[in-house]
């Protein structure tokens, strides 16, 4: 389990909190989504709990064990981040940057051995992309990249794994298609998956939870069928809508 109890961050130069005791858990074999409008604090709470920003209180708890203090290279071991966007220096290949993924499981001056090319390789069959390995990162399409990144963080080998907004700059399909497999592979591997969402519609269809947030504090958690209401919708967004119930997800229509 990653347990978030009363997560406190602020900048240093701000005397104004981003993040105000913000707490949930995300459960193995589900996808936790942090969904809220932009500027609502969940760009910052990912970036606390991937451990690039360190919160000002609170704790980050992994099967018990506070990780908050823990080197990159050993929360390397715990997390894999695939962020909204990335732009390498050079035309890696695919194939290359999956590799990326398994930096933490070689020695600083090693090189990458056979079992990590079977396990990228495995990585990318499992993403259904196995045919673009040797195609260059740079000149794939956008939703390409993005399942790109999703088999590099699975070669990583952690038991959790942070998306940052992994739909965006995606056209429908490929959002839809993206968040199916993130789906397909948290069930199957079971892995902890925590996104960041801004759309109620996908984090209604994809999530086993969702934490909704704004101004840096949390409004509800739950399942997305029990919580997502249009009065919440109401207050998160200020936009009126309708929503209907289509085998029991909750289908979000705002009010023109």
């Amino acid at each position: 389990m990653l347990s978030i109890k009363n997560l406190h961050f602020k900048q240093k130069d701000s005397k104004e909190e981003i993040l105000k005791g913000i707490s949930f858990d995300a459960q193995r074999g589900n996808i936790t989504t942090i969904l809220g409008p932009n500027g609502s604090g969940k760009t910052t709470l990912f970036k606390c709990i991937a451990g690039l920003w360190e919160p000002l209180k609170g704790e980050i708890l992994f099967d018990g064990n506070s990780i908050v203090k823990l080197s990159f290279r050993k929360r390397a071991k715990i997390f894999a981040v695939v962020p909204q966007e990335h732009e390498p220096p050079f035309a890696y290949s695919v194939i290359d940057v999956v590799l990326m993924g398994r930096a933490g499981h070689i020695g600083i001056f090693s090189m990458p051995g056979k079992k990590d090319y079977e396990i990228a390789k495995e990585a990318l069959k499992i993403v259904e992309i196995e045919h673009l390995s040797e195609r260059a990162y740079t000149q794939i399409s956008g939703g390409e990249r993005q399942l790109t990144l999703i088999a590099r963080a699975l070669a990583q080998e952690t038991p959790v794994m942070l998306l940052d907004e992994p739909t965006s700059h995606l056209d429908f399909r490929n959002q839809i298609n993206i968040l199916k497999k993130i789906k397909e592979i948290a069930t199957k591997k079971g892995l902890i998956v925590l996104m960041t969402l801004h759309d109620p519609n996908l984090a209604s269809l994809f999530s086993d939870k969702v934490v909704v947030i704004n101004s840096g504090t949390k409004i509800a958690e739950g399942r997305p069928e029990e919580i997502i209401s249009e009065e919440l919708i109401r207050r998160v967004y200020n936009v009126e809508v309708i929503i209907s119930k289509i085998n029991e997800k909750s289908i979000i229509y705002p009010v023109i």
